[in-house]
């Protein structure tokens, strides 16, 4: 890094956790969703790569969302059949305590599936579109540093078995989910 433009060695952008979210909340999209996850990945490239801060994209910090838990609750809890040691080997019971498992594990996954369904319904979430995980997501970022902060050609970023149109499309499409396809 420019030794004029040092960061701070006790503060990384590694630090940051951006999850593979399947599904976010409605009323964060627009403050810290896809956009915001995006411009924080490629600030982590940079920061990896070592690309000088002065060459960064300028942009206000990306503003990431707190941890966010939500957990359905299975409404009681699983009883293991009591052994019957006259009637049954060990075997035979945990046969029985695995059929037992699953069925309960059957309901209430049903009964967790429909409630949050029906949260997706009424727009508390919105379903994340996910992309195929046939290039490294770190790689794909470093693609976006360069070609952003350094100007380097599709060309040159090609190697390593990927093409120079593979890199193009994984990038434009990393600058258009970070709002950047206008140009940055």
């Amino acid at each position: 890094m420019d030794t004029t433009e040092r960061r701070s060695p006790n503060l990384s952008l590694s630090i940051f956790r951006v999850p593979r979210y399947r599904y976010f909340p409605t009323n964060l999209m627009s403050r810290c969703g896809p956009e915001q996850w995006e411009r924080m990945r490629i600030l982590q490239a940079c920061e990896r790569l070592e690309i000088p801060v002065t060459f960064w994209p300028k942009c206000t910090f990306p503003q990431l969302p707190r941890e966010l838990n939500l957990r359905l609750r299975v409404p009681d809890r699983f009883d293991i059949p009591p052994f019957c040691p006259l009637e049954e080997s060990i075997a035979e019971w945990k046969i029985r305590c695995h059929k037992v498992l699953t069925e309960s594990l059957d309901k209430h996954a049903e009964l967790l599936n429909v409630t949050f369904e029906d949260a997706i319904k009424h727009g508390a979430y919105m379903k994340i579109k996910q992309t195929r995980d046939t290039t490294d997501l770190n790689l794909r970022y470093e693609w976006a540093a360069k070609r952003i902060c350094l100007r380097t050609p599709y060309r040159k970023l090609a190697q390593g078995g990927y093409s120079a149109d593979r890199i193009k499309q994984a990038v434009l499409q990393i600058l258009k989910t970070a709002g950047w396809n206008k140009g940055i």
